[in-house]
C-alpha cells in the first residue's frame, strides 16, 4: 500500500514535473548508503502535517484543514494558520551553521528553518513559509527593504485576478484590504520602496529522509535537555546569554521549539560488521569478537556514518582498541563529508585502549575536529599489523549524536482517534523495525508500540481526552496540553515471526484516515489593515508597468528625481528608499528616459527594480539596447533584472524575443514567468513555440498557468 491516493494525486497536481533543461526547486538528496538496512524511514499521523519535505508538508496542511478544493485564498490562510503553530516568532535570531569554524554561513534552506529550527528573524520565517507556497505550486516571495522581511503570495482572488498578497509572520499579521474584502499588500502599488528578493535561497534542500543502520538507534524528544545551537555567529557568546541557559523543563525562548533526537550506533564486531560499513570494509575481518586486519602488513580501514536528518549540537566517541605491537598502527579519523578526514586519535603503546572523544561543541572551543552545526559525522577506524602473530584490532565502538529538532513538526497526537502510517523504501532481512511512541494525559504515561516487518503498516492511537487545547500564544507555549508528546523512538530488531503485535490496519481504513480533514482549533486571524487600498490590479499583480503611461511634462520636480537617482551607489539608510521612489516616480516624465537609460547599466541590483518600473511607464525603442545589455547579466543581478521583459514587453517590438527565450533554460521560476508574460504580449511563432513548452514543462504550476494563459485558442 503506497502512501496514500488522495496525497499523490495532490501532489500530481501542483508537482514539478518538468524539462530537464529547467531550473528546479526543493531538490532533495535521495542517495541510498551501504549502511543503510531500513531505508527511507517515515512516521505520519493523519491529524498532523508530515514534514518529511516542503511539498509533504503543505500538502497535508491543505488536507487537514480541508481546502484542497477551496479557494486560494482560503488555501493560504490554511498555511499561514499551520506556519503560526510550526514556527515561532519569538524563538531566537538569525540561524548560522560553522561549516567547521566558528563563524559560518546564515542558514537560508527554508526546510531546515521550518523543521530542524522552527524560528529565525523575519526574512528567515518569510522565505520559509514562501517557498511552502511554492512546495504547493504557486508563485510567491520574500519582500523586503533593509529592515524588514514579509512573505508575499502570488495566487487568484474571487474576481478571478492574480495578485500578489501580503503575509507578515513576524509581525504575526496579515494585511487586510477592507474595502475589496482580501488579503491585501503592504505597499500601494506593490513595491513601492521594496522588493520582491529569492535570491539566496538554495535549490537543493533538506528532507527528514531517515534511514536506520544495524545497531542504530533513535529518539526524538519533545524536551531539550540543552543539546540547542543558538542565533548568532559567534557561538561560544551566544551560549553564555542567560537566555539560552537550560533548566530542566524550560518551554520559553528557544526552548518554545527545541526538541533533541538522541542517535546512538553500536559497533557489531561480528561477521555481520560489513552491513554497518558507509563504504566498503578495507582488509578487515571478525576473530573472537574483534574487527583486525585480515593480512599483515596492509592497511585496514573501516567507516561508520551518522546521517541527518537534524543539525548536530553534540557528538562523541568511545572505543577500545588493541595495538598487540609498537609496530602496529590503529587510530581513528573524522570527517564530515566523508572525503577529508582528520585524525582525532592514536594509539601510542600496546596493548589495550580505551578512547572517549568529543566532537561537539566542546572539540570546537578547542579548535580541535568536531561535527558541531554538521549533519552527517564520518569516523574511521585505521589500523595496520605490523606482524602475524597478533593484530591489532577494534573491539568496541559507541557513536552518539544529541541533534536539535523543531518539536513542532514532530508528529503529534491530538484527542481522540489518529492513526499512524510507518513507511519505509526496503528492510534488510532478518529486521524488523520497533517502534515506540511515548505521550502522556492529564500527566498519566501511556506507550504505544509496534514492532514491524512489512510496510507500510498502519496503526490506530486512541487519545482518551478532552478538547484540544487552544494555546494563547503558541510562539511561547507548546505542549502543555491534556495531551503531551514525550518521544518516538526508533530501533531495528531481529524479526521473529509473530513478533508484531496487531495486524496493519485494512488498507481502506487507512486511506479514509489519511483523506479526511480536522481543523486546528488555533485561530490566527489577526489583521492590519491597508491604508490605501487597490483600485487597478496592475498595482498588485506584480508585473510592470503598475500605472498609465507617463505624461507629465518636465518641471522642478522631476529635476529633484534626476538629482536623488544619480546620489550614486554609495547611499545608505533612508536615502536609499528616496532613491528607488525618485526612479519610480520619473517614470510619470516621458522626458525622465534619458536619466533614467544613463543610470540603469551602473543601478545596482534592487535600483535597477525601480528604474525598470519607470521605463515600463515611458514605452520607447531607444531604451531596447540599454535593457538587452543589462539582460546579458541575468539571472545575475537579481531582482533588477528580473523585471526587464517587463519593460520590453511594454515597448512591444519583437526582435527582442530571441534574447527572452534564449535566457529561459538558465533561469529560475522567478524570471521564467516574467519571461513568459513578456512572450505573451510580445507574440510571434518563436513565442508561442517557448509558451507551448512553459505550459507543458515548466517545474513550477504557476509558470505553466501563466504560459497557458497567453497562449493562443487552439
Amino acid at each position: 500500500m503506497k502512501r496514500w491516493a488522495c496525497v499523490a494525486a495532490f501532489l500530481a497536481s501542483v508537482g514539478s514535473s518538468g524539462a530537464a533543461d529547467l531550473i528546479r526547486e526543493h531538490m532533495v538528496d535521495e542517495r541510498v548508503w551501504p549502511d543503510e538496512a531500513l531505508v527511507n524511514v517515515r512516521v505520519a499521523f493523519n491529524r498532523w502535517p508530515d514534514c518529511t519535505t516542503l511539498e509533504s508538508a503543505v500538502a497535508d496542511i491543505f488536507r487537514i484543514e480541508g481546502v484542497q478544493k477551496a479557494s486560494d485564498e482560503a488555501r493560504a490562510l490554511a498555511l499561514w494558520k499551520w506556519f503560526r503553530i510550526l514556527v515561532s516568532a519569538t524563538g531566537g535570531g538569525y540561524v548560522f551553521e560553522h561549516g567547521g569554524h566558528l563563524r559560518g554561513g546564515l542558514v537560508t534552506d527554508p526546510h531546515k528553518i521550518l523543521a530542524t529550527y522552527g524560528h529565525h528573524m523575519c526574512d528567515g520565517q518569510s522565505w520559509a513559509m514562501a517557498a511552502l507556497w511554492r512546495a504547493a505550486g504557486y508563485l510567491a516571495f520574500d519582500q523586503c527593504h533593509h529592515g524588514h522581511t514579509i512573505t508575499s503570495l502570488y495566487y487568484r482572488d474571487a474576481d478571478g485576478q492574480h495578485r500578489f498578497h501580503d503575509f507578515d509572520p513576524q509581525g504575526r499579521f496579515y494585511y487586510w484590504d477592507a474595502a475589496n474584502g482580501r488579503v491585501g499588500t503592504w505597499t500601494n502599488p506593490l513595491l513601492r520602496g521594496k522588493v520582491h528578493r529569492h535570491l539566496m535561497l538554495p535549490v537543493r534542500v533538506q528532507s527528514l529522509r531517515t534511514s536506520l543502520r544495524v545497531g542504530e538507534s533513535v529518539e526524538r524528544r519533545w524536551e531539550n535537555r540543552g543539546h540547542i545551537v543558538p542565533s548568532g555567529r559567534d557561538r561560544e557568546k551566544a551560549l553564555q546569554a542567560e537566555y539560552y541557559a537550560y533548566v530542566p523543563g524550560r518551554k520559553d525562548g528557544i526552548y518554545a521549539v527545541a526538541g533533541e533526537q538522541v542517535q546512538t550506533l553500536v559497533a557489531d564486531t561480528s561477521e555481520r560488521f560489513v552491513w554497518q560499513q558507509a563504504v566498503a570494509p578495507v582488509n578487515v575481518v571478525s576473530v573472537g569478537g574483534r574487527l583486525q586486519p585480515e593480512e599483515a602488513g596492509e592497511p585496514a580501514s573501516l567507516v561508520y556514518r551518522l546521517g541527518p536528518p537534524y543539525v548536530i549540537a553534540d557528538a562523541t566517541v568511545k572505543a577500545t582498541l588493541v595495538k598487540a605491537s609498537a609496530g602496529d598502527t590503529c587510530r581513528i579519523l573524522f570527517s564530515r563529508d566523508g572525503e577529508d578526514w582528520e585524525p582525532v586519535h592514536e594509539v601510542t603503546d600496546a596493548g589495550e585502549a580505551s578512547v572517549s572523544l568529543d566532537l561537539g561543541l566542546a572539540a570546537l572551543r578547542k579548535r580541535k575536529p568536531s561535527a558541531y552545526t554538521d549533519y552527517s559525522l564520518y569516523v574511521k577506524v585505521e589500523m595496520r599489523a605490523a606482524g602475524d602473530a597478533k593484530k591489532p584490532g577494534l573491539a568496541a565502538l559507541r557513536i552518539a549524536t544529541r541533534r536539535m529538532l523543531n518539536k513542532r513538526v514532530l508528529p503529534t497526537l491530538r484527542p481522540g482517534p489518529n492513526t499512524v502510517c510507518v513507511t519505509a523504501d526496503k528492510c534488510m532481512h532478518p529486521f524488523a523495525l520497533r517502534l515506540r511512541v511515548r505521550y502522556r494525559v492529564d500527566g498519566k504515561q501511556r506507550t504505544a508500540e509496534a514492532i514491524i516487518a512489512r510496510f507500510p503498516y498502519t496503526f490506530r492511537i486512541d487519545v482518551p481526552a478532552g478538547p484540544e487545547k487552544v494555546l494563547k500564544n503558541y510562539d511561547k507555549d507548546w505542549n502543555s496540553g491534556s495531551v503531551q508528546m514525550d518521544a518516538i523512538c526508533m530501533q531495528l530488531v531481529k524479526a521473529r515471526p509473530g513478533a508484531w503485535r496487531s495486524r496493519s490496519l485494512p488498507e481502506t481504513e487507512a486511506r479514509k484516515a489519511f483523506s479526511i480533514s480536522d481543523p486546528h482549533p488555533a485561530d490566527m486571524t489577526n489583521r492590519k489593515m491597508v491604508k490605501k487600498p487597490e483600485t487597478d490590479v496592475r498595482q498588485s499583480n506584480g508585473f510592470f508597468p503598475q500605472g498609465p503611461q507617463g505624461t507629465r511634462k518636465a518641471d522642478d520636480r522631476m529635476k529633484e528625481l534626476v538629482r536623488l537617482l544619480n546620489k550614486g551607489r554609495l547611499v545608505r539608510g533612508k536615502a536609499v528608499y528616496r532613491q528607488w521612489t525618485a526612479a519610480e516616480d520619473l517614470g510619470e516624465y516621458p522626458e525622465a528616459l534619458d536619466p533614467l537609460l544613463e543610470a540603469l547599466p551602473r543601478a545596482n541590483l534592487d535600483l535597477a527594480v525601480f528604474i525598470c518600473k519607470a521605463l515600463s511607464r515611458i514605452p520607447s525603442k531607444k531604451a531596447i539596447p540599454v535593457l538587452l545589455e543589462k539582460w546579458e547579466l541575468a539571472p545575475g543581478q537579481a531582482p533588477g533584472t528580473r523585471y526587464i521583459p517587463d519593460v520590453l514587453a511594454a515597448i512591444g517590438d519583437r526582435s527582442v524575443v530571441p534574447a527572452l527565450v534564449e535566457k529561459l533554460p538558465r533561469c529560475r521560476f522567478d524570471f521564467r514567468i516574467h519571461i513568459a508574460r513578456a512572450l505573451g504580449l510580445l507574440g510571434g511563432a518563436e513565442a508561442v513555440t517557448a509558451l507551448r513548452d512553459l505550459a507543458e514543462n515548466d517545474p513550477l504550476r504557476a509558470v505553466r498557468e501563466e504560459a497557458r494563459r497567453h497562449l493562443p485558442n487552439p
